[in-house]
């Protein structure tokens, strides 16, 4: 039987174990030979798991019901603010071709018309602290990730200037049942 709680407040022993604390680091290659840092955020960093459903009617029900509901969509996004400015960077926030040789002082990024293989990336991590114990960071990773709303550069003076970008997950064809993201979230000791 069930108790009828009076609390007037969620706050319980445990919830200083379980903060998410801090912005995180953003990787690319998470947990491959090639992983690297993509660079300082600012601002944060926002990971959106958007569920669309849609609903059977069927007649003489009134209202929605319970296993009627059906997924047909779902967009996964990691959105954040770089500060660095990077040729690496602007080239995954413009899906860009870089020419490295035919200038000496400077990469030429030009863009293209074609999304090819290479310009999406492995996977995209944040990774983030969890407070308590154990010390053990919670890492989300979205797989085959591209930058998919462009690029806005505005600059001011007096301002952390950096590159907005959205990175969106993409289903692999070789496993197209299988939901482009994970959580990894510690265990408790």
């Amino acid at each position: 039987m069930g108790t009828n709680s009076t609390n007037t407040s969620s706050y319980n022993a445990q919830t200083g174990e379980n903060l998410l604390l801090g912005a995180g680091c953003i990787y690319s290659d998470y947990g491959l030979a090639t992983e690297k840092a993509i660079g300082a955020t600012a601002g944060g960093s926002t990971f959106n798991c958007t569920v669309k459903t849609r609903d059977v009617k069927c007649d003489g029900l009134k209202g929605l019901q319970k296993g009627l509901r059906f997924v047909t969509d779902m967009d996964i996004t990691l959105t954040t603010t770089l500060l660095e400015v990077t040729t690496e960077t602007l080239k995954m926030a413009l899906m860009g071709n870089v020419d490295s040789v035919t200038n000496p002082d400077y990469d030429i990024i030009t863009g293209k018309y074609e999304i090819n293989e290479n310009d999406y990336l492995t996977n995209v991590a944040l990774v983030a602290t969890i407070s308590g114990e154990p010390l053990k960071p919670v890492i989300i990773i979205i797989s085959n990730a591209l930058a998919t709303d462009g690029l806005k550069l505005v600059t001011k003076d007096d301002n952390d200037n950096g590159l907005a970008t959205v990175l969106t997950a993409f289903g692999d064809p070789l496993t197209p049942n299988v939901v482009p993201y994970e959580i990894r979230y510690p265990k408790s000791a």
